[in-house]
């Protein structure tokens, strides 16, 4: 085999995880920068609290964000052709639980640490990435038992 041939084999078995990162850090993005600007629109326009603008800023855009991150992991990552009605909620169970220990995470933090809101956040969602790349490639978006083929058949997606 020759090195072309071996590092494009190597690439498409990468290929997922390459995706996954590309997607995550773009949707990284997308969900930290509705989270900065919601936060700034909440805490220093608005005047609500520190801790209350946090928390709200976090729920409204992690909504966005896992709305915009189900679409392309399914279509561009994973390739799924799975049932939605199946996948959407495993989807939803993995960011519930990482929602929800960021929830409580955050205003521990803010507390006790003397690092700013968006530092905290920046640490936190570094953190996630890989603990929901595994979530989603083996539960969210494994195949269903007894399909065989991650999704179905070809083209074929069920609602």
């Amino acid at each position: 085999m020759s090195v072309w041939a071996a590092a494009r084999a190597h690439a498409a078995r990468r290929r997922e995880q390459i995706l996954y990162v590309v997607v995550g850090g773009w949707n990284t993005l997308f969900g930290y920068a509705m989270f900065a600007l919601l936060y700034h629109l909440l805490h220093d326009v608005a005047g609500v609290s520190r801790i209350a603008g946090s928390m709200a800023a976090l729920i409204v855009a992690t909504v966005l964000a896992v709305a915009n991150n189900y679409v392309l992991y399914r279509i561009v990552v994973f390739r799924s052709r799975g049932a939605v009605r199946r996948e959407l909620p495993r989807f939803l169970v993995v960011y519930g639980v990482a929602l929800a220990v960021n929830l409580v995470v955050l205003p521990v933090a803010l507390r006790e640490l003397p690092f700013n809101v968006y530092a905290i956040q920046a640490v936190y969602t570094a953190g996630v990435v890989v603990a929901t790349y595994v979530a989603n490639k083996y539960f969210s978006f494994a195949p269903a038992r007894g399909s065989g083929d991650p999704g179905s058949a070809p083209g074929r997606s069920e609602l």
